[in-house]
């Protein structure tokens, strides 16, 4: 579920924007995926794959954390990255 993010400086739209189009991964194309993946690596560094099932999955974030043996605090900070790097259009 979309819920709006306050710790991120986006307005509402664009957050919800950046939420959909990454929860739809699995529907876009291919150049669209690798421009995800890109941008996860980029924006998670060693904690990329964990970023990537964040923003593409309904996995909750403790069970993420607990996964991919990041903190939850460090989870955050990679999403904010992500969002505020992803393109105007994707």
């Amino acid at each position: 579920m979309f819920r709006y993010k306050k710790s991120i400086p986006l307005p509402y739209h664009r957050q919800g924007y950046i939420y959909f189009m990454s929860r739809k991964y699995a529907e876009l194309t291919k150049r669209q995926r690798d421009r995800i993946d890109g941008l996860c690596a980029e924006s998670g560094g060693e904690y990329a794959a964990a970023l990537l099932e964040f923003v593409t999955t309904d996995n909750g974030e403790v069970a993420i954390c607990m996964k991919h043996h990041v903190s939850d605090q460090t989870l955050r900070r990679c999403v904010r990255r992500y969002y505020l790097a992803f393109p105007e259009r994707l």
